[in-house]
């Protein structure tokens, strides 16, 4: 008979967990040993999930506290990220049990998730659509190919902003932001808060904010992630206080050019989209309540998800 049990990971020694965490999850080193960042320990008493079985983790169930605003009121939900049940476990109903085990902190939950978890998520009645997209503009397409790939170096130039204004990463600067978030906010039926506390953790605080710029033009601003991955160079607008299309990627050209950028990646609003490409993936949003109509109004009016929200910017 195996002894099952579900901890919450700050119960857990913090060495099994991060070798854990390098076993299942496509996070770099520095990463995986941020996860109280990357869970926002301290927000609330939500806690991500851990399954042990005969002493041995074998599933995880992570989330990021956040605030919603439904209509006019506030409400708390959960982000949940990181589901996994190592493979040798799978297929024997571990995965439900840590879903409803997660499903018990917080009576909202909101994901963007892959199909295997989506698989997992149907059974368990959560909701589900496609309305965003994660689109891909590709500058270098030589790089396609693996083998035409050089080490791209993490090296940074600003001489080349055209209309772009670098900022700083101060809290004047996200002071700015979030009136304008709060403006867009007033503005929709259902949205997630992005307040100063909440930027100030995801910017601010955020272990590997050397990666990170920020950038505004007229009166709107843009924060964008630059990492180096199997010797490409990657960009990822994370955050935009104005919906991104071509004008928008437009400004980002002498930058992109100067710094030599293999592609740039970002979530947009595309409802009921039936195509996966290499440029355009649909994204499975998913989400429960025990209040339908909650579930009814996310469905209906969340038309605003991006990279900062979730831990997909990491990858």
């Amino acid at each position: 008979m195996n002894k099952i049990h579900i901890n919450k990971i700050s119960e857990i020694n913090r060495d099994k967990l991060i070798n854990f965490y390098q076993k299942s999850f496509n996070y770099q080193k520095s990463e995986l040993e941020n996860f109280e960042w990357r869970y926002r320990f301290g927000f609330c008493n939500y806690e991500s999930l851990a399954l042990i079985v005969d002493n041995q983790i074998c599933g995880h169930a992570g989330l990021i506290p956040v605030k919603l605003k439904l209509n006019k009121k506030v409400e708390t939900a959960i982000w949940y990220t990181d589901f996994f049940i190592s493979p040798g476990f799978r297929s024997r109903g571990y995965g439900k049990l840590l879903a409803e085990a997660w499903m018990k902190i917080c009576p909202t939950q909101i994901t963007i998730c892959n199909n295997e978890s989506l698989r997992i998520f149907k059974k368990l009645k959560w909701s589900y659509n496609n309305n965003f997209v994660r689109k891909i503009k590709i500058y270098n397409f030589h790089k396609i190919i693996p083998i035409l790939r050089k080490n791209s170096q993490f090296e940074i130039s600003y001489d080349s902003l055209g209309e772009l204004k670098l900022e700083e990463q101060n809290i004047n600067t996200i002071k700015e932001i979030v009136l304008i978030e709060q403006k867009n906010l007033e503005k929709k039926i259902v949205g997630i808060i992005r307040d100063e506390s909440w930027f100030k953790w995801r910017v601010l605080d955020c272990p590997y904010k050397k990666n990170i710029f920020i950038f505004s033009y007229k009166n709107n601003y843009f924060i964008l992630n630059l990492k180096t991955k199997n010797n490409l160079k990657i960009l990822k607008l994370i955050y935009s206080t104005l919906p991104v299309g071509d004008e928008i990627l437009k400004l980002f050209n002498p930058f992109v050019k100067k710094n030599k950028i293999d592609y740039l990646s970002y979530i947009s609003r595309e409802k009921r989209t039936n195509l996966n490409l290499p440029w355009k993936k649909k994204i499975n949003f998913s989400f429960f309540s025990n209040d339908k109509f909650i579930m009814n109004e996310v469905d209906n009016h969340l038309d605003d998800i991006q990279y900062i929200d979730s831990d997909i910017d990491f990858l």
